[in-house]
């Protein structure tokens, strides 16, 4: 089964975020259990074209049964859209004709794109026999440098993707 939850980016004075929007209810151990997905905004600050490093941020998805009586999630991966621009090596935010590259990882160091599993793209994964109700896994964003591009609201949507 697919759920999907919108995670919703905007880049104003060269901010991007993220509104969080719940996905459908699915079963969770049972039907009166449902699973609950949000993301939460990545939001890179003020960007400077000029600066010799990438600008890092990160946000957040979150997986949850929402009635918690001694029930735990069943194991799920999640996937992430490749955004508007279609490509995940690199993702691109878009403002007219002109264009931000961006990309989204699973870790802190930047190794893997956070994608839907094909190359060069990674999945996160939980497993049920963890035991949790609740998970969290970070997205890790990183803005390139030394784009000098038209000043404006920058724009991009990623799906994010929850099976299981």
């Amino acid at each position: 089964m697919t759920i999907g939850a919108r995670m919703f980016g905007y880049l104003l004075g060269a901010t991007l975020l993220a509104a969080p929007m719940p996905a459908a209810a699915a079963a969770c151990g049972t039907g009166l259990n449902p699973i609950l997905v949000l993301a939460t905004g990545v939001s890179f600050g003020l960007y400077s074209p000029g600066a010799a490093a990438a600008t890092p941020s990160n946000g957040t998805v979150t997986v949850t049964c929402t009635v918690v009586l001694a029930s735990t999630l069943p194991s799920f991966t999640i996937a992430l859209s490749a955004g508007t621009n279609g490509t995940f090596n690199q993702r691109k935010m878009a403002f007219g004709a002109a264009r931000l590259n961006y990309n989204l990882y699973t870790t802190a160091s930047l190794g893997t794109i956070w994608g839907d599993g094909t190359t060069p793209t990674a999945t996160q994964a939980y497993a049920a026999s963890t035991g949790l109700s609740l998970t969290t896994f970070t997205a890790y964003g990183s803005l390139a440098a030394r784009q000098f591009a038209t000043p404006g609201l920058y724009t991009d949507g990623i799906t994010v993707t929850v099976t299981y």
